[in-house]
């Protein structure tokens, strides 16, 4: 009996193991398997961003190649570009010292006959020769400051002065303008002490351009009101129309060179100017480290237009 559990004991570890064995194989089996898969999965992810990596580098040398013929045409429009700009400024520059010397001579004499005796309806036609000299001599003055911008020649003489009498010096002659036209001028207080340290001959020339301006496109019957006031570091100026309004649109596009308004009806108005006055101030102001810009309510509401400069010290 002894003998018979002795010898069954080692067969039953015998099959015990050989069970371990086989479950261990299948195991290994299966994990091997599993292993294959996933490492095949991975192997066609990675093949397939790697077909996808080599389709993007192609795509970008082809974009590259294209960027660099276009960059190629872009600098052969820019030399061609500065070629042109290079002729305008040398238009201009001749354009402005041909015409200013005739010019002189019929307003010169034109002046000249008047001091005769002529007739009345003579004297009349020497007036309009003298206004429309003057018009142009107007239109000659903006093409010259034109050519200095262009050839970064406009320079600014600063010296320390009182902004209010700038505005004082130049108001009796836009008030005369005024009533020509049959528009009331109506001028507010000024700021007293205020000094700049800027270009008065250029200054004058924006507060001119903004007043005349407002003149030119309020009806008669109507007001232009002027008002300065102190702001910080800042003097501004305001001129407020009861024109045609600025259409939404267009309060940054009328400081652009030869920009004129195209909800601007009345031609003749349209054409005493070229619309370099406002681009012009514009260039005066920002050499002050100034700001300029307009506000309007809308088209047939009037419009204030508006320039701030530092105060010197």
């Amino acid at each position: 009996m002894d003998i018979l559990l002795i010898m069954i004991v080692p067969v039953s570890l015998l099959l015990l193991g050989a069970g371990f064995l086989v479950v261990a194989q299948v195991s290994g089996f299966m994990q091997s398997t599993f292993f294959n898969s996933r490492q095949n999965f991975s192997n066609m992810i990675i093949q397939q961003y790697m077909e996808r990596i080599t389709l993007a580098q192609g795509q970008l040398y082809q974009r590259k190649q294209e960027l660099e013929a276009m960059s190629g045409k872009l600098a052969l429009s820019n030399q061609e570009l500065g070629r042109l700009n290079d002729m305008k400024s040398k238009f201009l520059s001749m354009v402005v010292h041909d015409v200013r010397t005739p010019l002189a001579s019929i307003r010169g004499f034109s002046e000249l006959l008047m001091k005769k005796k002529v007739g009345e309806k003579e004297t009349a036609y020497l007036k309009n020769i003298v206004s429309s000299t003057d018009q142009l001599g107007r239109l000659i003055a903006d093409l010259t400051d034109l050519a200095m911008i262009e050839a970064g020649k406009l320079k600014m003489e600063k010296a320390l002065f009182e902004f209010p009498d700038m505005a004082r010096d130049i108001l009796p002659g836009l008030s005369i303008n005024a009533q020509k036209k049959g528009v009331d001028l109506v001028v507010h207080d000024f700021p007293d002490g205020v000094l700049v340290n800027g270009d008065k001959f250029r200054l004058s020339q924006v507060f001119m351009n903004l007043v005349n301006n407002a003149i030119k496109f309020t009806p008669a019957g109507k007001k232009v009101e002027v008002s300065f006031r102190r702001e910080g570091k800042y003097v501004d100026t305001l001129v407020k129309d009861s024109g045609i309004g600025i259409h939404p649109s267009e309060t940054r596009k009328i400081f652009e060179k030869f920009y004129q308004a195209k909800y601007q009806k009345d031609a003749a108005l349209r054409k005493q100017g070229w619309g370099l006055g406002l681009s012009i101030a514009q260039e005066v102001v920002r050499a002050h480290k100034g700001d300029i810009g307009a506000q309007s309510p809308g088209l047939g509401k009037g419009s204030t237009f508006w320039f701030k400069i530092p105060v010197g010290t």
